[in-house]
């Protein structure tokens, strides 16, 4: 139905799946049709909803393209709210804008800037489903500070549901991952025309050409908060699945609507995460979304780590601590061997920041073809190791610029075992000025902690990732599997002079070492 045919009064019908995959209806009262305002938005229809399907929650994110059929005829989808008490009075995408052409209002059309100004899309929240609550907290505290809900949800019911056919009103996901460990946002079907479906009525970014997984999904009921104020985390949603079926692809991501084509596939990156310990095994089996060759990545860096957390709380059952030797592997067709590396960890952390920072740089790297066939993250994980607390260091007091000394360290076993000592072999730079100088000895074993992880998580989800590098960017493969490569972490005893860097001058993949022991030096001029 063409705007300019939309008039205030209409009784129309709405459309969307309220429980399961049952499409429900509801009734829509066009209370007015608000024109165009240039610097604001497009036309839009203000409508209010009722019914027993909406009576009790009014209509919130994932009720985002919910088809409107006026005398039968599309008139357009929900898809913002005006933050009206009980979420009843809502605004909706005339269906011209949403197929792409530029509706024309009535002569009588309502001017209201300030309605349109006042307006906030139902930003579909980004549901992850399979996470570990540790992962989930993380995800979560990440992308408030973002801006961007994030919502989590079973993959489905127990016993599964049947693959859905997207019609108008159909719940469906535009998803980042999917497997053990999804990532999607979950809207309604607006329109269908032979295999293109229009959803949502709004962006899922803004971002044009997109190459996301299209799947079905299992509405388990509607949240419902009368207050509607999404900024605040006080409003009516979905909560529903993030993916069930794979029914075609994700191909564009517009102000009024993201499109897809049913039956075509987006390319995908395999992914695999296992623990182990002793003969205990959990493996998580994902894919993930390749839209690398339109510029955005493969999401690797996001849900990499995610998955990787995820088998490794699913393995312990608790924050209990363990060591940690992790292997991340990209398989390209590139090279004969890996891109990856491998570390020693005695937390949950680091593990999951270097599994990201790799992820990141292969997302990001595109200045040469490089066809990933699949990624693994593995972990052998043990539960007995020593953990050493530096207690204080003994030098000769003068010392000179460009030798090596030996410091004896002091340690204490926690748990009792009482002290010992090290002999240590320092170098004092050559470039270290003459003078009194303290010498900063430390053990690195829990240098990273959550803090940093989800600095990590939120500049991905803001949609500037990087993983943390100030290094140059690789300009050939080689250059990026040897920039993955030294993804390495070097775990014992670090010396540091203020205003140097550090170096480790004891590793140690048996002994956690902790805490700090520092000594004052005088260095003097080396003879010439």
């Amino acid at each position: 139905m063409p705007l300019s045919e939309v008039q205030p009064g209409m009784s129309c019908t709405g459309l969307s799946v309220i429980h399961g995959t049952t499409i429900s209806s509801f009734n829509v009262q066009v209370l007015d049709v608000i024109a165009a305002d240039p610097t604001v938005s497009g036309a839009r229809l203000l409508v209010r909803v009722s019914g027993p399907a909406v009576d009790d929650t009014g209509v919130g994110p994932g009720f985002s393209g919910s088809p409107i059929y006026c005398n039968g005829r599309n008139a357009g989808a929900i898809s913002a709210g005006i933050g009206e008490y009980g979420n009843k009075v809502v605004l909706a995408t005339p269906i011209e804008a949403i197929l792409g052409a530029r509706p024309r209002a009535s002569a009588g059309a309502r001017k209201d800037p300030a309605l349109l100004e006042a307006a906030r899309p139902y930003a579909t929240p980004l549901t992850v489903s399979g996470a570990s609550p540790r992962i989930l907290a993380l995800l979560q505290k990440a992308a408030k500070r973002a801006g961007r809900p994030l919502l989590d949800a079973p993959v489905g019911p127990v016993g599964g549901y049947p693959v859905q056919d997207l019609v108008p009103g159909a719940a469906v996901a535009a998803s980042l991952s999917t497997g053990d460990l999804g990532f999607g946002a979950v809207g309604t079907v607006a329109y269908r025309d032979g295999n293109q479906v229009y959803a949502f009525g709004h962006e899922l970014d803004a971002a044009g050409a997109r190459s996301l997984f299209l799947q079905d999904s299992y509405v388990f009921g509607v949240i419902g908060n009368p207050l509607g104020v999404p900024d605040f985390g006080a409003m009516t949603y979905k909560l529903a699945s993030p993916g069930g079926h794979n029914v075609g692809e994700l191909t564009n991501d517009t102000f009024n609507a993201i499109y897809g084509t049913i039956g075509s596939s987006p390319p995908t990156i395999p992914l695999r995460a296992t623990a182990r310990l002793g003969s205990q095994r959990v493996a998580l089996d994902s894919a993930v979304a390749d839209e690398r060759a339109l510029g955005f990545g493969g999401s690797l860096s996001l849900v990499a780590p995610s998955a990787a957390g995820t088998a490794l709380d699913r393995l312990l059952d608790s924050f209990e601590p363990v060591a940690v030797r992790l292997c991340t592997r990209f398989r390209v067709d590139e090279l004969k061997k890996p891109i990856g590396f491998c570390n020693d960890y005695f937390d949950a952390f680091a593990p999951l920041t270097d599994v990201l920072r790799a992820g990141a740089m292969v997302d990001a790297f595109d200045l040469a073809p490089l066809h990933i066939k699949g990624a693994a993250v593995g972990m052998a994980l043990k539960r007995d190791f020593d953990d050493d607390v530096l207690v204080s260091a003994d030098a000769p007091h003068r010392v000179t610029a460009g030798s090596k000394i030996k410091v004896r360290l002091t340690v204490r076993r926690r748990g009792g075992a009482g002290s010992r000592t090290l002999t240590l072999r320092v170098p004092i730079p050559s470039g270290l000025k003459p003078g009194h100088r303290t010498l900063v000895l430390k053990g690195n074993a829990f240098d990273i902690n959550e803090e940093d992880l989800l600095f990590l998580f939120f500049e991905e989800l803001l949609g500037e990732p990087g993983g943390g590098s100030n290094r140059p960017e690789p300009r050939t493969v080689r250059q990026l599997a040897k920039a993955v490569a030294e993804v390495h972490r070097k775990v014992g005893i670090a010396a540091r002079f203020k205003h140097r860097d550090d170096r480790i001058v004891l590793e140690s993949d048996d002994v956690a070492y902790e805490g700090q022991a520092k000594v004052k030096l005088r260095v003097v001029r080396a003879h010439r």
